[in-house]
């Protein structure tokens, strides 16, 4: 009898540790699973003609229109553009405070880091964007390239 009641309260001891643990790993799934559906929802698309982007070569400007493609809010600060290799300065135009799905913004793109590349006539560069969302417990990140044709204003 006592061998019996030992080995029932082992058995119950182990089914609780093995319950807590499973317990774990489900969450640990279900957190992964929501990263996962915020980075699925996170998407943002260029609206400007890619064969005619406007670029003012003495101020080394240029104007991007991007729209929040996805099914989530995206964060207007946390835009990222790279032209041809180099990272520009982008502020939003308006200082708008939420970008909605569906939602498109005009992007002011500065080139202040002061290097000598100059664009004249017409140029073929890469441009790649990086956006954010902005969700409630969960950021998700998009990224993307695409060939563009600046022409010197």
């Amino acid at each position: 009898m006592i061998l019996l009641s030992a080995g029932l309260i082992v058995a119950a001891l182990v089914s609780g540790v093995l319950l807590g643990a499973w317990d774990d790993m489900s969450d640990a799934i279900d957190e992964r699973g929501e990263q996962s559906a915020e980075i699925i929802r996170t998407r943002a698309s260029l609206v400007n003609d890619p064969s005619n982007m406007q670029w003012d070569n003495t101020e080394k400007t240029t104007t991007l229109y991007l729209q929040n493609s996805g099914d989530t809010f995206l964060d207007v600060d946390t835009v990222a553009v790279f032209l041809a290799g180099h990272s520009m300065t982008v502020s939003a135009e308006g200082s708008p405070t939420e970008w909605l799905p569906g939602e498109i913004i005009q992007f002011n793109i500065d080139d202040e880091t002061g290097s000598p590349h100059d664009y004249t006539g017409t140029n073929d560069v890469t441009l790649s964007f990086t956006v954010i969302s902005d969700g409630d417990s969960y950021s998700g990140a998009y990224s993307t390239t695409e060939d563009v044709r600046l022409v010197t204003t």
